[in-house]
C-alpha cells in the first residue's frame, strides 16, 4: 500500500465497519513516503507489541479454560484476577507513550480509520504516525495513516484518517474493539428504551 490515490484511500476507509466513539489518540505528521512494513515494525514502541501479545496470551487462555468445563472456573476467575493487574500496570506503561501536545479524540474508528477534530490542517495523502489508546484496557496500536480528507468544522478542521500501513493482529484489534462499542451503544438504547415503556405504562 503506497503512492496511494484519493480514490484508493476512500475505498480502503469503507472496508471495515467504524463506530461514532472517543477514544484518545496521538497524530504527528510524518515526512516523506508511506513506510514499509518493515519500517512500521521497527518504529513500534515495545509497550505497544506487549499489550497486543498480553492481549491474544489472555485471550487463549481463557478459551482454554472454558474448554476443561466447571472445574476451570476458579483457575478462571484467578486469572482474568491476574490479567486485570497486568492490564493496569501495561495501562500505566502505555500512557507514558501519550504525548499531550499531538492528543486528540475521535469522532469515530474503526478497522480501517478514524476521524478526529484537528486543531491545524493536514494535506490530503499526508503521512502520519498514529497512536491510538483503547477504552476499558483493550489495548493500544501504533500505525501509520494517511490523511482522506481535511474539512474546515467547529474552530477546526474535520480529519478522516486511513491506516494504510498497520499489523494484521492490531487491525483485529480495533475491529474488535468498534464492535464491542457498537454492542454496548445497542444495548444502552435497547435499556433506555426499556425504561421509557416502563415509565410510559405507570
Amino acid at each position: 500500500m503506497s503512492d496511494l490515490t484519493i480514490q484508493q484511500l476512500a475505498e480502503a476507509y469503507q472496508d471495515y465497519f467504524s463506530v461514532e466513539h472517543s477514544i484518545s489518540i496521538n497524530v504527528q505528521p510524518v515526512d516523506g513516503p508511506l513506510p514499509d512494513q518493515q519500517a512500521l515494525l521497527s518504529a513500534i514502541p515495545a509497550p505497544f507489541m506487549l499489550a497486543t501479545d498480553v492481549n491474544s496470551l489472555n485471550n487463549s487462555a481463557l478459551r482454554s479454560l472454558n474448554r476443561l468445563g466447571e472445574l476451570a472456573d476458579e483457575l478462571a476467575n484467578y486469572l482474568q484476577q491476574q490479567a486485570r493487574k497486568i492490564d493496569l500496570l501495561l495501562h500505566y506503561v502505555l500512557r507514558q507513550q501519550d504525548d499531550a501536545s499531538s492528543r486528540f479524540s475521535t469522532l469515530s474508528f474503526g478497522g480501517s480509520g478514524c476521524s478526529y477534530i484537528a486543531s491545524a490542517p493536514l494535506q490530503p495523502l499526508q503521512v502520519v504516525e498514529v497512536k491510538l489508546f483503547l477504552d476499558n484496557n483493550e489495548g493500544a496500536v501504533f500505525c501509520y495513516g494517511q490523511v482522506l480528507s481535511c474539512q474546515p468544522h467547529a474552530g477546526g478542521y474535520l480529519v478522516q484518517l486511513v491506516f494504510s500501513r498497520i499489523r494484521e493482529e492490531d487491525r483485529e484489534l480495533l475491529v474488535r474493539a468498534s464492535l464491542h462499542q457498537q454492542s454496548r451503544l445497542l444495548k444502552q438504547k435497547a435499556e433506555l428504551r426499556q425504561q421509557a415503556s416502563a415509565d410510559n405504562q405507570h
